[in-house]
């Protein structure tokens, strides 16, 4: 038997009100649920649970969420919980620059790339004490935007 992590989307739009929420989270304790509520605004839960084969995990995902937020099931991910878990933590890391480099592609100097952080203009991290790292396609979305 293997563990599955399932991602549920049901065909309901709406927040859970407090009561809601108590109702599927006692519904899907078994599972370790968390809820959530999708860009698109549909309500949305993660579970993970032992199975016998994906097949048998899609069933019980699909049937216990459709039962626990109220709603058809219109999207349904599901993947063994090791491979889950890898997915999770392969999050993309963007293209940076220094204050430096984001200077030259904005065609301006150090010290206005600094007031622009600090007047909100261009969203930086700061690196140490002195330097900033910039996500290289807002630098470059500024620079055309200014073009």
């Amino acid at each position: 038997m293997e563990h599955y992590t399932a991602e549920v989307e049901v065909a309901t739009r709406a927040d859970l009100r407090p009561d809601e929420t108590d109702t599927a989270m006692a519904a899907l304790a078994a599972y370790a649920p968390a809820l959530t509520i999708t860009p698109r605004g549909y309500r949305a839960a993660r579970i993970t649970f032992p199975a016998d084969s994906i097949v048998q995990a899609a069933i019980t995902a699909a049937t216990v969420v459709e039962h626990a937020l109220g709603g058809p099931v219109i999207h349904l991910d599901v993947l063994t919980e090791r491979e889950a878990d890898e997915r999770e933590n392969d999050l993309p890391v963007p293209a940076l620059v220094s204050a430096p480099e984001a200077a030259a592609i904005l065609g301006v100097t150090q010290q206005r790339v600094r007031q622009m952080i600090a007047e909100g203009k261009l969203a930086a991290h700061r690196i140490g004490e002195r330097a900033y790292a910039l996500v290289r396609a807002e630098v470059e979305a500024r620079a055309v935007a200014a073009a």
